[in-house]
């Protein structure tokens, strides 16, 4: 049976679990459940759990942030989330790589100050990050109409999505908000028809997916879509595209069989059962462990002369770490 191998060098030094947080004091979508169902299946298929947070308790400690490579902030909303101690430890955890994926009323959670609207200005650090907020007035179309969105540029997130892709959502208006220029969008839905019944200037075709790589390491998705719990009970579109979305954050972005990434090259062996690491000789007579995420040494060996194997057969799918004195390779098993 066919092995893929996922290979990452250099990702920063997060666990590869999800925090996946869901509070809300504004408008409440009603959604957590249905997300977290669906993110759950998600990362099970990946060999990862998930953490759910519907309070903010697990800013309350940076240490803590740091167990998770990705806070998804699902549907949150309003400005009175979270304190000023649990604030600057999400922003600690942003400046020490970590990544961020942000779902619908994730852009009217800590509303830009430059946003219209009373409720602005509390923490422009988020909205910054986020990459908008959400128009005050009107917020959004009427309704969950249909409409066709575009491929903007080539990314992982859209890779399995059709083009144009057809949706009912609640499509947002940025004009009147705030949208931070440089965040790069993949899909982008046509103009809409306003709740006036007019195509006014704000539902012109504009950006409902977008990203950035982040300076400090880490990594912003955002999507507009995902107003309606059907979104995550049986959009399967909706959810390929948050799974595809969730695995670029991850760094996990790109399927490759014998990859090469200097000064390694790994591949599985054609049986299944082996990491075959290659080094040419750089790692000759060394140390080299393969740990689990949980830091449970699973293998360990002396490196031979250029190639050494990693017996894998009693791996169950997953991620897994390769420790070298040159560095540290992860990798995530599939057969």
């Amino acid at each position: 049976m066919r092995s893929l191998l996922f290979l990452l060098l250099g990702v920063p030094a997060f666990g590869q679990n999800i925090l996946h947080y869901t509070a809300t004091s504004g408008y409440d979508h009603g959604t957590r459940d249905v997300s977290l169902a669906m993110f759950q299946a998600i990362a099970a298929e990946a060999g990862i759990a998930v953490t759910n947070d519907n309070d903010g308790s697990a800013f309350s400690s940076l240490s803590t942030l740091q167990q998770y490579a990705v806070i998804v902030f699902s549907n949150t909303s309003g400005d009175a989330l979270l304190n000023a101690a649990q604030r600057s430890n999400f922003e600690a955890y942003i400046a020490g790589g970590g990544s961020v994926l942000g779902i619908h009323a994730a852009s009217d959670t800590y509303r830009h100050s430059s946003a219209n609207g009373i409720n602005t200005g509390a923490w422009d650090f988020y909205a910054e990050l986020i990459g908008a907020s959400v128009q005050q007035s009107p917020n959004h179309v009427d309704g969950t109409p249909l409409y066709d969105m575009s491929h903007i540029g080539t990314h992982a997130s859209t890779a399995d999505l059709p083009d144009p892709w057809s949706k009912n959502d609640e499509y947002y208006y940025w004009e009147g908000g705030y949208y931070r220029p440089d965040n790069v969008p993949v899909l982008q839905v046509e103009a809409t028809v306003g709740p006036n019944g007019q195509v006014n200037s704000y539902d012109a075709s504009r950006p409902m997916s977008w990203y950035r790589e982040l300076p400090e390491g880490g990594r912003l998705f955002y999507t507009a879509l995902g107003h309606a719990g059907s979104n995550y009970e049986s959009d399967t579109l909706f959810r390929t595209h948050l799974r595809d979305a969730l695995l670029w954050s991850l760094h996990l972005d790109t399927e490759v069989e014998d990859t090469s990434i200097p000064p390694f090259r790994v591949h599985v062996d054609p049986i299944g059962d082996a990491l075959l690491l290659e080094h040419g000789g750089l790692l000759s007579g060394t140390p080299v462990q393969l740990y689990d995420l949980q830091g449970v040494v699973l293998w360990q060996g002396v490196a031979q002369s250029s190639l050494t194997r990693l017996d894998v057969h009693r791996c169950a799918n997953g991620f897994y770490l390769i420790r070298t004195i040159l560095g540290n390779v992860r990798v995530v098993l599939h057969r």
